[in-house]
């Protein structure tokens, strides 16, 4: 009876070994699915399918591609954990807080991008990060405003010609 207990007992402390070793390699994406990811004025959207309900760190960063050279919006940079449910494709929005550009011509025209990134918690362990990476114009609207007046401009001055 001895011998079994212990067996038993070697099976359960190999068991917990390979789930100790084998949960952080494993990828979030199993658990947790990014679907899309944008930027809307002074709000981040994204849309996510779980197979489970699960608690996961989540982060996202800001990162200034154009004009060159890139520059890192460390002060944008927001971390947390967080309960996720199912949300039957429906979105989660939640403000950035972040600020893009000095209102100088360059600021203007930049082109962004926004990194997220969730950690999916397992028995105490956290999987491998999945991470969703989008592009975008945060100054769009107000650039697609200048360039109006711009045409209007033009075709005022080919009409007094």
């Amino acid at each position: 009876m001895g011998k079994i207990m212990s067996k038993e007992f070697l099976y359960f402390l190999f068991a917990a070994a390979v789930l100790v070793l084998s949960v952080p390699m494993l990828p979030s994406r199993l658990i947790l699915k990014p679907v899309s990811l944008s930027v809307d004025a002074d709000n981040i959207v994204f849309v996510r399918d779980i197979l489970v309900p699960v608690t996961a760190h989540w982060s996202h960063e800001f990162e200034r591609i154009t004009p060159p050279p890139p520059v890192r919006s460390v002060e944008c940079d927001r971390s947390g954990s967080a309960h996720f449910e199912k949300r039957n494709g429906n979105p989660v929005t939640y403000a950035h807080g972040c600020t893009f550009g000095d209102g100088s011509p360059l600021a203007l025209s930049s082109e962004w991008e926004v990194r997220m990134c969730w950690e999916v918690e397992m028995l105490g362990l956290r999987m491998r990060p999945v991470c969703m990476t989008r592009t975008f114009f945060p100054n769009a609207v107000k650039l697609g405003e200048q360039l109006e007046m711009i045409q209007r401009q033009v075709e005022t001055l080919q009409m007094e010609r």
